[in-house]
């Protein structure tokens, strides 16, 4: 019995595997992959199969990014048209309104993509540094408990991409199953035909096939922004984690070590490396600020606005159907803006616990040169990491406060402008 336990323990001990960094970015790839997007270079790609595969895959993604990216510009376009039109001519105000909603979402989207793209090369250098930090074997990932920053981060990227998959293609489909269901199953009444979104077109689509085709291109333009902005906050929340989780386990290492107990310069030696380390990630904290500065901050500007006339549409009224995907699309753009909020403050909370593990930790029994020291990482460390929103605006749980009753104030304020 004895034996049997023992082999039985050993078996489970060696079916450990270690977690690659990549991990952490497995549903950010699968997104961008889906609109023909790489966001960084990794070692995977680069010996994937031979040259001549890897060129044909990288024409076969850049063609699919291409038409991507045009069909849902053309369809920006076109429902910027119809709110311009709309606004000049006093008519469809509420189509309008609702129209806006949906093109704050769209514009952010194609910010945060072009973002990315264009700064693919930075983030290559960001994951490779990120690598580098990686620990490799299953007994320091346990120390920096990254199966539980791992499952932890999964959950939630699993409950905000679904909670918008569901959302998108139930409001993208909507009238196809009204179809289906009213005219094709229930021959109750003669369907008319609507898109998922108002739009201008030089040419009366309702009557010929070119319905069908704006159809398929306003869903793929939906599917196509919802992608972008989920991989791009996604892509974010798994490097806040990382950062997170290294200022976790430099905190636990400094509170850890006592001075004295081994020789000065081994202790000097200890505090040399924490230092360095807190570099590399203060450092590390600027660049995802560089590179996810200017989406952030159109990110919550335009949230205000979204949740403003999301919130006059659901008060003016309307019919039930729309009244929910009104409300579920309110509920969907609140967990973005409290999601980032939260990881936000979370890197805020773990750089600034760096300064309180350098006093709590046992530093009475280092020599003099020891104890100067560490004033640099205590000094450092009172100056918390943010995200922010280029210079304008520090992301935190404070932030979101702030944007919800910038969002009252404009739903105020269109409320009274509506009923004059």
């Amino acid at each position: 019995m004895a034996g049997k336990f023992g082999q039985h323990s050993q078996t489970l001990t060696t079916t450990k595997q270690t977690i690659k960094l990549d991990k952490f970015f497995q549903f950010v790839n699968i997104f961008y992959l889906s609109i023909g997007m790489v966001a960084y270079d990794t070692a995977d790609w680069s010996n994937w199969r031979s040259p001549r595969a890897r060129k044909w895959a990288s024409r076969l993604l850049s063609w699919t990014f291409f038409c991507q990216v045009l069909n849902l510009n053309v369809v920006l376009v076109s429902e910027l048209i119809y709110v311009a039109l709309a606004f000049a001519s006093a008519n469809n105000f509420l189509q309008a309104t609702m129209n806006l909603c949906f093109i704050g979402y769209v514009v952010i989207g194609v910010i945060k993509i072009r973002d990315i793209w264009s700064q693919r090369s930075q983030l290559t250098r960001v994951v490779a540094q990120l690598q580098r930090l990686h620990p490799v074997s299953v007994e320091q990932q346990a120390e920096y408990m990254m199966p539980k920053y791992l499952g932890g981060y999964r959950k939630v990227s699993i409950f905000y991409f679904s909670m918008y998959m569901v959302l998108i293609w139930t409001y993208n489909l909507y009238w196809a199953v009204y179809y289906l269901v009213y005219d094709y199953w229930l021959g109750i009444r003669t369907f008319q035909r609507m898109l998922p979104y108002y739009c201008w077109t030089p040419w009366d689509w309702s009557t010929n096939w070119s319905y069908y085709a704006m159809y398929f291109s306003q869903n793929l333009a939906g599917q196509t922004c919802v992608s972008g902005q989920l991989a791009a906050d996604m892509f974010m929340c798994a490097l806040v984690t990382l950062l997170v989780m290294h200022f976790k386990r430099l905190a636990t290492q400094i509170e850890q070590h006592v001075a004295g107990r081994l020789s000065p310069d081994q202790d000097l030696i200890f505090l040399q490396r924490s230092i360095i380390y807190h570099q590399r990630l203060l450092l590390l904290c600027e660049d995802v600020n560089q590179i996810f500065g200017i989406s952030l901050f159109c990110n919550f500007a335009s949230s205000s606005f979204i949740i403003c006339f999301m919130i006059f549409q659901i008060t003016i009224g309307g019919s039930i159907d729309t009244l929910v995907m009104l409300a579920f699309f309110l509920f969907c753009s609140m967990v973005q803006v409290f999601m980032i909020g939260s990881f936000a403050q979370r890197l805020i909370n773990a750089s600034e616990h760096i300064g309180q593990a350098v006093y709590n930790h046992d530093w009475f029994g280092g020599e003099v040169r020891y104890r100067k020291m560490l004033i640099l990482i205590i000094k450092r460390a009172q100056r918390p990491s943010y995200l922010k929103a280029t210079i304008f605006l520090n992301v935190s749980l404070i932030t979101v406060t702030d944007l919800l009753q910038l969002s009252y104030k404009f739903f105020a304020l269109l409320r009274t402008m509506y009923a004059k």
